[in-house]
C-alpha cells in the first residue's frame, strides 16, 4: 500500500508497522534502512498529520474453537422496527447491525460460540420476537475479502476434507 504524497522511507514504515505496530525504533529503522532517531521522529510526524490515528490491540473473538460467523436479515412489521434493533443490539452474538434497504429490513453480524446458542438465539428471535415477517440466517464458511480487517485476500487453501494428493496437484501447476 503506497499513499500519496508521503514519501518511500514513511511508506516503508508504515507498511512494517502495518503488520506489528509494536515494534521498537530501533526495529522500524533497522527494517527500513534509517536510524533509531529518524524512525521516532517520523512516526512522530506521522502522528502529528493524523496519518497514524493510533495502535491497538485486536482481539479476534470469532477464533474460538467451534464458534460460526453468521448474518442475520430480518424483514420487519413497522410498528416493531426500532424493537428488533434493541433486541439485537442487546445481544452479545451480534458485533453489527446496518439498516438495509427495502421495507423496515435489517442486516446483522454476529458470532456464536457453537452451532446450538445459534440456533436458540434465531429461534427466539423468530418465536418470542414481534413483527417479524421474514428471517434468514446465514453462516460463513471462509472469509475471501476483508480490507478493513486486514486479509487482503485468501485463496481457498488445502484443507483436512480434500482428497490426498489434490494439494499437491494444485502446487505443480
Amino acid at each position: 500500500m503506497q499513499i500519496e504524497g508521503l514519501d518511500e522511507i514513511d511508506n516503508r514504515i508504515l507498511e512494517v508497522i502495518r503488520d506489528n505496530a509494536r515494534l521498537t525504533y530501533k526495529e522500524i529503522g533497522e527494517r527500513t534502512g534509517i536510524s533509531r532517531v529518524s524512525a521516532k521522529t517520523r512516526m512522530e510526524a506521522l502522528q502529528e498529520k493524523g496519518i497514524i490515528r493510533g495502535f491497538q490491540t485486536l482481539i479476534d473473538p470469532t477464533k474460538v474453537p467451534g464458534g460460526t460467523k453468521f448474518f442475520l436479515d430480518i424483514e420487519c412489521v413497522p410498528d416493531y422496527y426500532e424493537e428488533m434493533v434493541e433486541y439485537l443490539a442487546s445481544s452479545r452474538m451480534i458485533r453489527q447491525i446496518y439498516g438495509v434497504s427495502g421495507e423496515c429490513r435489517i442486516h446483522a453480524v454476529g458470532f456464536a460460540p457453537n452451532i446450538s446458542n445459534l440456533e436458540y438465539f434465531t429461534n427466539t428471535i423468530y418465536r418470542s420476537q414481534r413483527g417479524v415477517r421474514r428471517m434468514g440466517c446465514h453462516t460463513v464458511l471462509s472469509t475471501m475479502m476483508d480490507v478493513d480487517g486486514g486479509v487482503e485476500y485468501v485463496r481457498y487453501q488445502e484443507h483436512e476434507h480434500m482428497e490426498e494428493g489434490t494439494a499437491d496437484k494444485d502446487k505443480e501447476q
